[in-house]
């Protein structure tokens, strides 16, 4: 049937895919509801493109589990690559082969994938990878899927989000207008009235119903009119049609043949001629998925049965078909061993490339039908199962799966095995939030494992407590047990450079503050082992503790630098966890440096992303709530979802963050103030001599409660001069760390001109509840806000020159540029711009050298 009302769309398409001959590339997604008409408007287009244009096509089929890579293996094979085999997980060099193959030459190309809602997670992820690269590329990918409230639509749904929103495109299928459909039955001589009522326009039911109305009768639903037209062929085709709708996915007529017989060629082709199969290649395939499951759905059980385990003997000598497949029509056919055989296969394939949610998938399959296999074979399939749900962040099947091999490998008395399922267990209550747990089980572990004969696996559980220590903020056993994994793991013989790198990242952050140059030192080995493997993980979480001890160290530029670059490789490695977390990690120290907006925006990324793990979001939280703090802004929600995730967790970096918040939100009078005392007392108690309490102390001194500060070796110097009432010293060295903020907060120990100026910092920065804050402290000093007549400070000069345009003019005399008074003043250029306005006309100067020239002649300048 021709094209009805579909010319707009391929118009738009045809003018996208022009764009991206120009490098103007975007994704494009045509959606609407089964049957209306996405697949016929993507071969339309694909038919249509201009000369020298390389078409590609693929297509996620309806297995129950879907096949990992389904429809980049058949774009693989119609281009005819040769595509790398991904080991160990590294999936990344497949995506960026697959790219590179992709836009090669800058060929103009049009890549069609039908059907994603049925997409596995490693087809998803692909797309993705390709959707954030796509710019400046002459690719032009078009998705077709369903619009329906289902999983695979929520999925994608999630997809669309982490691609850039100027990177794709929506175009919605909609159904057939009931003019058309009018006009349509009108020149067939049929009722449009009801055909339009039955089918609501839906395109594919439609033609259905025009086709049928030849045969005396009108359907009901698409499912009579699909067994409709089956039933005009003989017994000997009909046969061949059911034995085909066993096949989610386009087949070849070999596979027909061996399960009906060597007349199945002839037969396809009378199931072509009667508009239910179509050619594809050298393959047959549905016309539509609709038509497939409503022939499929009609077999009596036992046939149906029989067919897929005729399939599955076929597939299984002719080696023709994936794990996958296989282990769809060995579930479909009931086949118990066969399942037991295939489906970890399948699972550890799927984990394999990504497809972890299939992963899981076969697991659930293979423990279904695990009850023959022996208590070592079913550990196994336990250990996998946990794998994959905490890779999807199911950490409570994960921890139940986990437990259950635990048992298993107990009752076998197998003493490496169950040393390592409680290490893991430690790491999966962790991640759960469950801190007890974690040490209880980490403990036990070690103590397992010392006396097992199994180095690696012993070496992972002290780098696992070092790991716990460290994360703790106690940096004794962090690196006690931490230089037991790198003894462990530097021996020739049981070398293992992931542990390796595990533990130097535990080592190296624990001693930042006892030993920052080898803190620095032990990191960048850990990052270059890791990034000298290739261990993706591993250097994400060397950049993100790297990062941390600068911040720790009050190195902002390094932390600055290092991030950048952290960031950098995550988003071109798709490790989006790490990615956020370390945005937030930034977002905090932009906040300490002032840069205020860039923070918010940083932070903000990460919040609107849902689907981010509640631990990579906490950085985020905590600077997007200081700042909505200080701005006067609402922040409940985000403090809410703090309280959340500090619910069952007792480490010092998470609860100090919310304590010195808690702190400063009682102080501007948004929040209790003996409940943020009491938080502040929680977050000392859990302060080790070795991690500095100088948020604990700063905040306790703010709210007039010195004593809280805990007293440990590692005092910062800054607040350390709070305490001891040198205040213009503490503002001095946040100022020289580049903290404005802290700058301020620190002069409000001071006199008036020093409360002026602190104000005029936080007026600058946007502060605008610590302003008001900060005038009514001035209005009860003083009885009154002296507004109305110049501060006494600039009564002081001649000019009547503020003491900030004081401090302007110094640097101008410094031979200092709008970006370097800036920069030293924390203030924005626009900013320095209006100061220098103002000096130019208090001075009667037409440049800054005359201003500098004139304040030295009024003996403003020494």
């Amino acid at each position: 049937m021709r094209l009805i009302e579909r010319a707009p769309i391929l118009d738009h398409l045809q003018s996208l895919l022009r764009e991206a001959a120009d490098g103007e590339s975007r994704v494009v997604l045509l959606e609407g509801e089964a049957g209306a008409g996405k697949s016929s408007l993507a071969a339309a287009f694909s038919r249509a493109v201009p000369e020298g244009t390389r078409v590609l096509s693929g297509a996620c089929e309806n297995f129950g589990t879907a096949e990992p890579l389904g429809p980049w293996r058949d774009i693989a094979r119609e281009a005819r690559w040769k595509l790398t085999r991904v080991s160990a997980g590294n999936w990344i060099s497949l995506f960026s082969e697959v790219l590179d193959l992709l836009t090669a030459d800058r060929q103009p190309t049009l890549l069609v994938i039908e059907d994603i809602h049925w997409a596995d997670d490693a087809t998803l992820n692909l797309i993705r990878y390709i959707g954030r690269r796509i710019r400046n590329t002459c690719l032009l990918p078009v998705l077709t899927a369903r619009n329906d409230d289902t999983p695979g639509q929520t999925r994608l749904r999630r997809l669309l989000a982490d691609i850039p929103p100027a990177h794709w495109l929506r175009i919605d299928v909609p159904p057939l207008s009931k003019a058309s459909v009018l006009e349509l039955a009108q020149q067939e001589g049929l009722d449009g009235e009801a055909i339009f009522s039955a089918t609501g326009g839906n395109a594919y039911f439609v033609s259905e119903l025009v086709d049928a109305a030849s045969r005396d009768r009108l359907p009901t639903t698409i499912r009579d009119a699909v067994l409709a037209r089956a039933d005009t062929l003989s017994e000997a085709d009909r046969a061949v049609l059911c034995a085909a709708s066993t096949s989610p996915d386009a087949f070849a007529p070999e596979l027909i043949e061996a399960i009906c017989g060597e007349n199945a060629r002839r037969a396809l082709e009378a199931c072509v001629a009667c508009g239910l199969l179509v050619p594809a290649g050298d393959l047959f395939m549905f016309r539509h998925e609709i038509a497939r499951q409503a022939i499929e759905q009609s077999l009596p059980p036992l046939r149906r049965r029989g067919l897929n385990e005729r399939a599955l003997a076929y597939f299984r000598q002719s080696g023709d078909a994936s794990v996958a497949r296989m282990v769809h029509h060995a579930n479909e056919a009931q086949d118990i061993a066969a399942i037991s055989e295939l489906a970890p296969k399948a699972a550890a394939e799927a984990g394999r490339l990504g497809a972890h949610r299939q992963a899981i998938r076969h697991y659930e399959l293979a423990l279904a039908h695990a009850g023959a296999l022996g208590d070592a074979a079913r550990a196994c399939l336990y250990e996998g199962y946990a794998f994959e749900c905490h890779l999807t962040g199911q950490m409570e099947r994960a921890i139940a799966a986990q437990t259950s091999a635990l048992s298993l490998y107990r009752s076998l008395g197998d003493i490496r095995h169950i040393g390592d399922n409680m290490r893991w267990l430690s790491r999966l209550s962790y991640l759960a939030g469950d801190r007890k747990g974690a040490d209880a089980f980490g403990r036990e572990a070690v103590e397992v494992l010392e006396q097992a004969n199994a180095p690696a696996e012993l070496a992972m559980g002290y780098s696992n407590l070092s790991q716990l220590g460290m994360l703790a903020g106690d940096a004794e056993t962090a690196t006690f047990y931490g230089e037991r994994a790198i003894a462990l793991m530097t021996a020739e013989d049981v070398a293992r450079p992931e542990v390796l790198c595990h533990a130097l990242n535990n080592v190296g952050t624990a001693i930042c503050w006892r030993d920052p140059d080898r803190a620095r030192q032990t990191l960048e080995e850990a990052l270059a082992i890791a990034l000298d493997h290739g261990f993706q993980e591993h250097i994400a979480r060397a950049f993100t503790n790297r990062a941390w001890v600068e911040i720790q160290l009050h190195a902002a530029a390094a932390a600055e630098d290092v991030l950048t670059r952290g960031i950098a490789y995550c988003i071109e490695h798709d490790l989006d966890t790490w990615r956020d977390y370390m945005r937030g990690e930034l977002a905090e120290l932009l906040t300490f440096l002032g840069r205020w907006e860039e923070a918010a925006a940083a932070a903000q990324a990460v919040v609107d992303n849902q689907n981010a793990p509640a631990l990579s979001r906490y950085p985020s939280l905590v600077a997007l709530a200081t700042l909505r703090t200080r701005r006067g802004e609402p922040a409940d929600a985000l403090l809410q979802e703090m309280e959340k995730f500090l619910a069952n967790t007792f480490e010092f970096q998470r609860l100090s963050a919310h304590a010195a918040l808690m702190a400063e939100r009682a102080w501007l009078g948004l929040a209790d103030r003996d409940a943020a005392l009491a938080a502040l007392r929680q977050a000392a108690s859990l302060c080790s001599d070795d991690a500095p309490g100088s948020t604990i102390g700063f905040w306790a001194h703010i709210l007039g409660e010195p004593g809280l500060a805990p007293d440990n070796r590692n005092g910062d110097a800054a607040v350390t001069a709070m305490l001891e009432g040198r205040w213009q010293e503490a503002a001095d060295i946040w100022t020289d760390r580049r903290a404005p903020y802290l700058a301020a907060l620190a002069l409000l120990d001071g006199d008036s001109d020093a409360l002026y100026r602190a104000l005029a910092t936080l007026e600058t920065l946007g502060a605008t509840t610590v302003v008001t804050h900060v005038k009514d402290m001035i209005r009860k000093r003083s009885g009154r806000l002296a507004t109305r007549g110049p501060r006494a400070s600039t009564q002081a000069n001649a000019a009547g020159l503020t003491t900030r345009e004081m401090d302007v003019l110094r640097l101008i005399d410094e031979g200092r540029s709008n970006a370097e008074i800036g920069a030293q003043l924390f203030v924005s250029a626009k900013t320095v711009d209006h100061h220098i306005s103002s000096i130019l006309a208090k001075l009667n100067a037409k440049s800054r050298g005359q201003a500098a020239a004139e304040g030295r002649r009024l003996g403003l300048l020494g």
